[in-house]
């Protein structure tokens, strides 16, 4: 009985989750946000097809691989995975790259098709039933499937990993605050997806109504949350931004040399604004900003982050060498430094010092 009821939990708020990633209005308007428009298109769709999948699931017997399931599981794999990788680089989820992620796909469901119209077909209902006609060309479609579905996980997973460590990457040489940099709304998102992937590979291989219960809520839980989150990701684009397009700034000048910009970002004291950004800077000094990254990373031997990061220690230092009194504290000295958070100016000082603030103002 719990193992109906879970569908008719499941369909209905898949649906309203799905409504909601379409009929939600954007915060702002940008021309930018279409692709994330795009994103949550991808992912309203992933809700309807499982929707679709439940209600199916809940009218046949629980099988080993089965067809359907094994239909929309690839289906939702390529769907969340490209809504994601398309956060956070927009440029590469072009409609032929997204096309031939559903290729393999296709290709085992029309072997399968074609085993299934050519042969006899085979219920799956025990792992006896499995080990015992492994053999059959049916059967054998099935297993292919399956074995393409982890497969397709396994790169999907690779893939959103990577292009979260190139987003951290990008975010670091752009922003000078940690608490920019954060990511842990996409990072949350990109957990969720792959709990979603491994969830469903459980349900692949279950064939106990009381398992197919438990999976069914914490699928369910999984999709909400990751829903949830989606939404959220417009107040992050306000910060992504800039760094997924690069604004039009000034060409940087060739005899402008580092020594020049160096002394201007010190002697303008740029690095103790709060919240200071690549693109801030080079336009204070002149240069576009991948001249300026460039030139950090090359003479400096570390990017815009930890370069802004050790000037603003440097100078919480001088002022901590000249406060004989002791008269500022050190949110006062973190605030004059460039840092809104406490923890976060702690946290730098330890990195660039090998000591908290107050056991180096102590020695």
């Amino acid at each position: 009985m719990l193992f109906h009821y879970s569908f008719y939990i499941l369909i209905p708020v898949l649906l309203l989750m799905a409504v909601l990633m379409v009929v939600v209005p954007l915060p702002q308007k940008d021309e930018r946000l279409r692709g994330y428009m795009f994103s949550r298109w991808m992912l309203a769709l992933s809700y309807v097809a499982l929707s679709l999948y439940c209600y199916f699931k809940e009218q046949m017997t629980l099988e080993v691989f089965s067809p359907i399931f094994l239909f929309m599981s690839n289906l939702q794999a390529c769907l969340l995975a490209l809504s994601h990788i398309n956060l956070v680089h927009p440029q590469r989820v072009t409609t032929r790259y997204a096309v031939w992620h559903f290729v393999p796909m296709v290709v085992c469901l029309l072997i399968y098709a074609v085993c299934r119209v050519l042969t006899v077909h085979v219920p799956l209902c025990t792992y006896d039933a499995l080990y015992a006609n492994w053999l059959h060309p049916e059967v054998l479609a099935r297993i292919v499937w399956m074995v393409q579905y982890v497969a397709i996980c396994v790169y999907f997973i690779l893939q959103l990993m990577r292009e979260g460590e190139r987003w951290r990457v990008m975010a670091e040489d752009f922003f000078a605050d940690n608490q920019m940099i954060s990511i842990r709304l996409i990072r949350a998102s990109i957990c969720i997806v792959i709990g979603i992937g491994l969830t469903t590979f459980v349900i692949a291989n279950n064939i106990y109504p009381h398992v197919a219960v438990a999976m069914n809520i914490l699928i369910l839980v999984q999709y909400i949350v990751l829903g949830f989150l989606f939404l959220q990701y417009p107040n992050l684009f306000v910060q992504m931004r800039p760094v997924l397009y690069e604004s039009d700034v000034p060409s940087s000048p060739v005899n402008k040399r580092w020594e020049t910009i160096r002394r201007t970002i010190i002697s303008s004291k740029l690095y103790l604004r709060s919240g200071i950004t690549l693109e801030q800077v080079a336009r204070e000094v002149g240069v576009s900003r991948t001249y300026l990254s460039n030139s950090i990373n090359q003479h400096e031997g570390m990017n815009f982050n930890a370069f802004i990061n050790r000037l603003r220690i440097l100078e919480a230092q001088r002022l901590m060498r000249e406060d004989k009194e002791g008269g500022l504290s050190m949110q006062k000295i973190a605030e004059q430094v460039g840092y809104t958070e406490q923890s976060n100016f702690a946290r730098q000082f330890k990195h660039w010092s090998g000591k908290t603030p107050r056991e180096w103002r102590m020695s």
